[in-house]
């Protein structure tokens, strides 16, 4: 099959490949499933985060009335917030009780670890090794704040051997991203790739926090007038359509390994039903 072409300024009605099969990212704060069920395409792929200001039983608890309204739920697991092994066990087996058979495992934002887990490779090197389990992981285009290059690629290759997919963290730079994916190929790391994309959002919300989560590098870009991504930014607010199509051919080359977009939704979900295309399809998949 030929690989789709992105489409023109001409054809606006044609599907974008990126909007195929998205997932979308929500806080589990109060009333945020009836949101969901009102502006989320049905059946869509949902995350739920998890912090320390909520904890993780809120995030179960949001991952089963998701997974309840029909949509296919992918809860964090924040290592940091993880007691031990057995705790993680009972959750996964919670989660499955509920019909959620994938989760996203992150290290967390929780200042001293609960217990033995002090990173995402911790808690991934002893969850269970059950074939209907499906795995997500962080992907730092950008870096991380206390890892050099090198060391960050070798600690996303161990990471890769126990999971299925990878989400990165915010991108505002279609090239950044896309050299990045092209380094850790040659490295042999074949995991698909969600690109993280922020819905739109007001620009300082959005300033306050990526620079909370390390990507200061992109966003300055979008004040940078001689780059030319500024004009992605509106008076007020981030609009990402144009970033999306930026990264529309690397869709059709399957080298690259692009899966549908991690929509970063601020639980904004009128707002992303407003602007999410309405033509995508949303097909069940394992990220």
């Amino acid at each position: 099959m030929p690989a789709e072409r992105a489409p023109s300024a001409d054809d606006e009605n044609a599907p974008r490949p990126w909007s195929r099969d998205p997932q979308f990212e929500v806080l589990p704060l109060p009333g945020i499933s009836d949101l969901a069920g009102a502006h989320l395409p049905a059946g869509a792929r949902v995350t739920v985060t998890a912090s320390p200001a909520q904890g993780l039983s809120a995030t179960v608890t949001t991952a089963g009335e998701l997974a309840g309204r029909g949509f296919t739920v992918i809860p964090h697991l924040a290592a940091r917030m993880v007691p031990d092994e057995r705790t993680a066990d009972r959750i996964v087996e919670r989660l499955g009780s509920a019909g959620v058979r994938e989760v996203f495992v992150i290290g967390g934002d929780a200042p001293q670890p609960a217990g033995s887990f002090s990173d995402a490779l911790d808690l991934l090197r002893v969850l269970p090794t059950d074939p209907a389990l499906t795995i997500g992981i962080g992907a730092h285009p950008e870096g991380q704040p206390f890892l050099d290059d090198e060391s960050a690629d070798r600690l996303l290759r161990t990471k890769a051997e126990h999971a299925s997919y990878m989400v990165t963290q915010m991108c505002f730079d279609a090239t950044a991203l896309l050299d990045w994916v092209r380094r850790i190929r040659a490295q042999g790391i074949v995991l698909p790739v969600r690109p993280g994309i922020a819905a739109p959002v007001g620009a300082v919300r959005l300033a306050r926090l990526g620079a909370r989560i390390g990507v200061g590098r992109s966003l300055r870009l979008l004040t940078s007038s001689s780059t030319g991504v500024r004009r992605m930014m509106g008076p007020r607010t981030w609009q990402p359509d144009e970033l999306l199509d930026q990264l529309a051919p690397a869709y059709g080359d399957p080298e690259l390994g692009l899966a549908g977009p991690h929509v970063y939704t601020f639980n904004a979900l009128a707002t992303v039903q407003d602007w999410w295309p309405t033509e995508a399809p949303h097909p069940p998949s394992a990220g």
